[in-house]
């Protein structure tokens, strides 16, 4: 038999979900829902689901309900809530009975006076406008002043009784009625009501639109209104009553009053009722949040259908049975499914069922294995082992021709072409020769042997259920006792890493790491904190990631986790389980006959359950991981008493215990959504909490704090958006640093004050034994003490004196603002620099720097700028001179360089690359788009000229460059 299945390419996310192939949830009264009937759902900007029911709005944070009825927060005369739609900003509008209109934001409420009867729908128009449809009184029209209008019948409205509003692209108001569907333009002051005649007069429950047209729900059918044309959306649907239209791409989700779900797409009109898990055929809403999951408003409950990281395949899809025992990846790219009513291949988006009768009439099929020419070996519950090649079974063996029993749980062709066969009853080796038996007489631990495996050294591992066998090269057989592993036993099935060079055995103790270089072997289980002791068959993903099914779900980790677990550099090796609502119809894989677990050509991880197989391709859980989830602070408690969360929330003294609860606002994995929290004047760095999601603080000091939170997927990026409030812990009086500061000065003041009463009572009776004696004593001491300060302060004084003139001196000499010498400075070294030259025949250069428009510097900026850039170059300037070089600020934007021993040559290529270094400076730091440049003149002295000449030389070479175009070196003529 062969069936056709889309489901895989789900896997690879290539194709369009089926709508019976999306993972299905249920939530009612039972789950903390205040009513079974959800008349709307919508979702706020900060993440939160809100459910409208006729007992109240739920707010929903993936992990639990929280209410919301008539009274003071939200001010609804009624808890019956009949629509939720958005404004133009980020709140929520809510109505429903009485006329309770709403809006909610931020937490935040505000209600209207009641408008006396049910308001079926709300929408806000882009004046701020809001427009109510009534049950019986119309429309209403609230202005943003709280005005009020009122259209009826008597405006033109078909029927009083009004089901829907939507607000098209041209911002015209569809008016769904009781009695047919009318347009009007909101921002007229008197709208005129247009009729579409070409939809039937009957009740209109529903508008969307999708692009360019709009959807129409009525009592009759689906109609699209494009270009005043209006047609129906398909046949099927045209007597149907369509209550609810969700558009999500080129999709059309459609709810109907009493037939179930539909969906429109390219996959054709496609059907979900209760026989297919719809809790009720009455659909009255339908939304799709953030993360591409659709909610489904029923007359039974909340129901959800959305993409999960697993698909499982089971007899409803095709396979054989659902109680799967084994399976196998072919290298034909197929896998093959053992279950207990048959065997089946799923290839190429197909599954196909193989008739075993002729050879076993249970077909209960326990293990698999592929031999090197193609065929397959299949290990049966009661009929032995078969091969299978070509359709049809070639051969088989049982206990009649030699098995120890027919019971077959593990397979191995061995590399010398020879077959082991594990079986109840102990280990068959078949070969060209015949069968032979191991039992526990010829050393295995037990005879049940339910895993095999063939090293490339050729040693096999057996496991049992009472440790591991080693078969070595040379036929003996050597035990490995687990015992002392936490007590292991069972060896359900081995694994080798040829990265770490590790046999991984997955056992009812956990995994045990053997070490096949040295034959030692290490427990990962309770030890590492994984949640449970049996494991049964583990894969290794190309992500490097480690797989392993159990009775309670699925785990994963890494490798590099395991590995540093083992190395002992991480104290509990971090996990994650998967199970039910992951997609997987059953979270029981099943183990003891290999292999339960697979990894296909394509990288998809494949587990046997106990109802049906299911599938995981690692790459799509990165698409799960890419979902951010918005985080939100939920609750604040001091001593258990819960505070409202307030801006300035303040924490009365004594408090001992603060606990403080948050929501990440996901829904797909939230029971798997990671916390990581920080106490600003507390923690010193992020706290990971794992999937807890609340944080208690005892004992916390007197002060501010503020609590920042951010949460993500497993292996996802944190969000960015932290949620976070500031509180106060008050002190008590005691604890208050005013407080201390007084005690400490009361202690000051009694510390001097019985100090100063005992030396008075010390003083005075030594004053009545000597008090002739101390006051010579006193007198004589007073002088002496005078005369030393009078001569301290003199020779102080004189040392001050000294001090000043030398200051006076150098400020004489210097200039304040460059620390350069100043022009008198210069004056005096121009003379004796001179004088040297004559006596030593050496050459001395003298060079006048200016700096050009200096006075627009001081203009365009101000003077503090033009004080920096004089700063600037002269350090520039200083950089270019040597020791026995002077250099002075000459006057305002001018500088005077003595350059003794150097010739007009050498002090030309000197100021040349003065200039050009000055020019290159980096003038944005203090002003943007500043530029600066200087012009130079140079003179030689010559010996026959008085010093003052050399100067007046000079002066007449700055004056040349600055005719000459500014920013440049001139010479002077000799």
């Amino acid at each position: 038999m062969l069936l056709s299945i889309t489901a895989l390419s789900h896997v690879s996310q290539a194709a369009p979900t089926l709508l019976k192939d999306y993972f299905q949830e249920t939530w009612t009264t039972r789950n903390g829902l205040p009513h079974n009937t959800i008349n709307s759902i919508n979702q706020s900007a900060d993440g939160y689901l809100w459910i409208a029911t006729w007992e109240g709005l739920a707010r929903f944070n993936g992990r639990q309900f929280e209410l919301f009825g008539r009274g003071e927060v939200t001010g609804l005369p009624d808890s019956g809530i009949r629509s939720l739609s958005k404004d133009l900003a980020t709140g929520i509008l809510v109505t429903g009975a009485r006329g309770g209109v709403a809006r909610v934001s931020d937490n935040n409420w505000h209600s209207w006076p009641s408008f006396g009867v049910l308001i079926n729908a709300a929408v806000e128009d882009k004046s701020g406008t809001l427009w109510l449809a009534s049950e019986g009184k119309g429309i209403f029209r609230l202005l943003p002043n709280g005005e009020r209008q009122q259209f009826t019948t008597e405006q033109g409205l078909p029927s009083n009784v009004v089901h829907s509003l939507k607000l098209d692209a041209q911002q015209q108001l569809w008016i769904g009625t009781g009695r047919g569907l009318v347009i009007i333009d909101p921002q007229a002051l008197q709208p005129t009501f247009t009729t579409l005649a070409e939809l039937p007069q009957v009740p209109v429950f529903v508008i969307q639109q999708q692009q360019q047209r709009m959807l129409v729900g009525t009592e009759r059918g689906l109609f699209a209104v494009e270009d005043q044309r209006v047609a129906l959306v398909h046949s099927k649907l045209q007597q149907l009553a369509i209550s609810a239209i969700w558009v999500a791409d080129d999709a059309l989700w459609i709810g109907t009053t009493d037939s179930g779900l539909y969906k429109y797409s390219d996959l054709g009109l496609e059907h979900l009722g209760i026989a297919e898990g719809l809790p009720n055929n009455r659909i009255l809403s339908i939304y799709q949040d953030r993360e591409q999951s659709f909610w489904i408003g029923t007359n039974g409950g909340l129901f959800r259908l959305r993409d999960a990281p697993f698909i499982t395949y089971t007899a409803d899809k095709g396979l054989a049975g659902n109680y799967i025992r084994s399976v196998m990846s072919h290298s034909d790219g197929s896998v093959w499914v053992g279950s207990s009513e048959g065997v089946s291949r799923i290839k190429q988006h197909s599954i196909e069922n193989f008739d075993l009768t002729s050879h076993s009439q249970a077909q209960s099929v326990l293990s698999l294995m592929e031999d090197p020419d193609g065929s397959i070996w299949m290990g049966t519950y009661t009929d032995g082992l078969l091969q299978w090649r070509d359709g049809k079974v070639v051969r088989s063996y049982q206990r009649s021709t030699g098995l120890l029993a027919n019971e077959v749980r593990a397979i191995l062709k061995a590399k010398d072409g020879s077959l082991w066969v594990g079986t109840a009853q102990g280990l068959n080796h078949i070969t060209t020769e015949g069968i032979t038996s191991l039992g526990t007489a010829d050393g295995l631990p037990a005879p049940f042997v339910i895993a095999l495996y063939q090293h490339s050294d050729q040693r096999i591992f057996i496991g049992t259920g009472a440790g591991v066998a080693i078969i070595n090269t040379n036929g003996s057989i050597e035990q490995v006792d687990l015992s002392a592993l936490d007590g292991a036993e069972y060896a359900f099935g081995f694994t080798f890493d040829e990265l770490t060079n590790i046999l991984w055995l997955t056992t009812d103790r956990g995994l045990v790491a053997y070490h096949i270089a040295d034959g030692h072997s290490q427990i990962v289980g309770r030890n590492a904190g994984l949640p449970f002791d049996k494991l049964f068959q583990l894969v290794i993903d190309k992500q490097h990631n480690f797989w392993v099914s159990s009775n309670r779900g699925v785990l994963r980790f890494s490798r590099k986790n395991v590995m540093a677990f083992l190395q002992q550099s991480m104290p509990t090796l971090p996990y994650e389980l998967f199970g039910e609502s992951d997609g997987m119809q059953s979270a029981q894989a099943n183990g003891g006959s290999m292999p339960a677990a697979t990894l296909d050509a394509d990288g998809r991880v494949w587990i046997a359950t106990s109802k049906g197989v299911s599938v995981v391709h690692p790459d799509v859980l990165v698409r799960f991981s890419a979902n951010v989830p918005p985080v939100v602070i939920e609750g604040l408690k001091a001593d258990g008493e819960a505070l409202a969360i307030t801006e300035n929330l303040t924490i009365a003294a004594g408090v001992s215990r603060v606990e403080l609860q948050f929501a990440g606002l996901g829904f797909v994995m939230p029971q798997r959504i990671l916390y990581r929290t920080k106490l600003v004047g507390f923690d010193s760095d992020w706290v990971r909490r794992g999937s807890n999601n609340n944080a208690e603080y005892t004992n916390l000091a007197p002060g501010q704090y503020q609590f920042k939170v951010s949460a993500a997927y497993p292996q996802g990026k944190w969000s960015e958006a932290e949620a976070s409030i500031t509180f106060t812990i008050k002190p008590y009086f005691w604890q208050r640093p005013i407080f201390w500061l007084l005690v400490a000065l009361l202690v000051i003041v009694l510390v001097i004050l019985l100090l100063r009463w005992r030396l008075t009572n010390l003083k005075q009776r030594e004053n009545l034994l000597t008090i002739q004696v101390n006051e010579k004593t006193l007198a004589l001491q007073l002088q002496a003490n005078n005369l030393k300060a009078i001569d301290l302060e003199r020779s102080e004084l004189l040392k001050q004196l000294k001090q000043q003139a030398e200051d006076f001196e150098a400020q004489a000499r210097l200039d304040v603002l460059t620390n350069l010498a100043n022009r008198r400075a210069f004056d005096e070294a121009l003379s004796q620099e001179c004088a040297r030259a004559r006596r030593t025949q050496q050459p001395l250069t003298m060079v006048l720097l200016d700096i050009d428009h200096f006075k627009q510097v001081n203009d365009l900026y101000n003077h503090s700028i033009g004080d920096e850039v004089l700063k600037l170059v002269a350090s520039k300037i200083s950089q270019f001179c040597r020791e026995v070089d002077t250099v002075a600020r000459w006057g305002g934007e001018e500088f005077a360089i003595l350059l003794p021993e150097t010739a007009l040559d050498d002090a030309l290529a000197l100021c040349e690359r003065m200039r050009l270094a000055i020019m290159h400076i980096d003038y944005s730091v203090i002003a943007a788009d500043l530029k600066v440049t200087i012009s130079l003149g140079v003179a030689e002295y010559t010996q026959l000229q008085p010093h003052d000449k050399l100067l007046s030389r000079c002066d007449a070479a700055l004056y040349k460059a600055k005719q000459n175009g500014r920013n440049r070196v001139e010479a002077a003529i000799v």
